[in-house]
C-alpha cells in the first residue's frame, strides 16, 4: 500500500477527539474564534454592513453559499487541483475575484497541505481533520513571489511575536462536489473561498 493512502486512511480513521485535538495542539488561542465562530462572524459581518458599501448586491449570493448543507468526504475527495473564487468581506463591503488556482496534496510524511498558487495573494498550510464534513487550515499568507510562509506556531524558531502573516480558516465539504473555506474571520471582516473543480 503506497505511502499516502496509509497516511490517508489514519487521517480518516482519527477519533473525532483526537482530530480536535490534532488543530487545537498548534492553533494560538487568539485565533480559535476564527474557526470555532466563523460562521457567526461572518454573519455579523454581512449583517453589519453599511448601506453605502460596495457590492451589497451580492450579499444574497454569499448567505446562499455560506447556507449550502456540508457533506462527509474523505480525504481523497479533498486532493488534487482547484478553482478558488475569492470573495472577501469587510467594512468597505463585499469584493469578489475571478477563481485563481488552488491545490489541495497529501505529502510522503502523511501531512495534508492547500496552497494558493496564483493571484497576488497567497495561502499556504497544513490541513488538519475535524469533523466528518470539516477540516482546519493553519497556515500563512504572502504576496506575489514571496517564499510561502508556514503557520508561525509549527515555526520551530517561532519567537512569539511572529504572527501577523499567520491565515487559519474553517474548510468545509459542500453537497455536489464543492468546499468552502472560511478564513481569518472576526467581527468585521474575513474571506471566504469557493472551491470547485
Amino acid at each position: 500500500m503506497r505511502t499516502w493512502t496509509i497516511a490517508a486512511w489514519l487521517l480518516i480513521s482519527l477519533p473525532l477527539c483526537a482530530a480536535e485535538e490534532g488543530w487545537r495542539m498548534h492553533i494560538h488561542e487568539a485565533h480559535e474564534g476564527s474557526i470555532d465562530a466563523a460562521h457567526e462572524r461572518v454573519k455579523q459581518s454581512l449583517d453589519g454592513m453599511p448601506a453605502d458599501a460596495y457590492g451589497r448586491n451580492e450579499i444574497p449570493d454569499v448567505r446562499h453559499l455560506m447556507d449550502l448543507p456540508t457533506r462527509k468526504a474523505s480525504v481523497d475527495a479533498l486532493l488534487g487541483n482547484w478553482r478558488c473564487r475569492s470573495i472577501q468581506i469587510g467594512k468597505l463591503g463585499v469584493f469578489s475575484y475571478p477563481p485563481f488556482r488552488c491545490e489541495i496534496i497529501l505529502t510522503e510524511d502523511g501531512t495534508l497541505e492547500f496552497t494558493k498558487t496564483t493571484g497576488s495573494q497567497r495561502r499556504h498550510g497544513q490541513v488538519y481533520p475535524y469533523l466528518d464534513d470539516t477540516w482546519v487550515f493553519l497556515g500563512g499568507s504572502s504576496v506575489n513571489d514571496e517564499p510561502y510562509r508556514i503557520y508561525s506556531a509549527n515555526n520551530p524558531d517561532f519567537d512569539g511575536e511572529d504572527v501577523e502573516g499567520d491565515s487559519v480558516g474553517l474548510l468545509e465539504t459542500l453537497e455536489g462536489g464543492r468546499m468552502r473555506l472560511i478564513l481569518d474571520a472576526t467581527e468585521t471582516d474575513a474571506e471566504i473561498y469557493e472551491l470547485k473543480r
